[in-house]
């Protein structure tokens, strides 16, 4: 009996871990660049995509208020075709959610269309999401993750 009663202690324990769920999170990548000048338009942030995704959000600080309004222009090109966004920027700071698939080798163009209006600083920033296939998994026991939990830290 002894061992039954073993081999049902241990399908016990077995069975609450099975109802133990782990999130993962899956950061996107941010990419970013400042433009200062006595006029700026035109590009402000250029990048190549090494494997595919998603561009998820993005966000415009200018330095002051345009008067008028200016046009943000997201553009995603290959060999084969483009794509592009237009935003009109009415206020010092932007948020879109453009939503572009990106595939490898994509290459990102952000630009600025001021017209008459004089832009001296803009900022920009685009987050983007790998797709599954292009992220590393990395497996874990889930006695090491609850371990690396108690002990206050993660180990990658």
């Amino acid at each position: 009996m002894d061992k039954i009663a073993e081999l049902e202690m241990i399908t016990k324990r077995l069975m609450r871990r099975t109802t133990k769920t782990k999130s993962a999170l899956i950061t996107p990548y941010p990419i970013s660049a400042a433009v200062f000048g006595d006029k700026v338009e035109g590009p402000i942030l250029r990048y190549m995509f090494p494997c595919e995704g998603t561009i998820t959000k993005g966000m415009v600080r200018l330095g002051a208020r345009p008067k008028a309004p200016i046009m943000l222009t997201i553009k995603m090109s290959n060999d084969l075709n483009s794509v592009a966004k237009g935003f009109a920027i009415d206020k010092r700071t932007l948020t879109v959610q453009p939503g572009i698939s990106v595939n490898s080798g994509d290459c990102l163009e952000v630009s600025l269309e001021t017209g008459e209006e004089v832009i001296t600083e803009a900022w920009i920033a685009i987050l983007w999401k790998p797709t599954i296939k292009d992220v590393e998994a990395k497996s874990f026991l889930i006695e090491e993750l609850e371990n690396d939990i108690q002990e206050g830290e993660v180990t990658t």
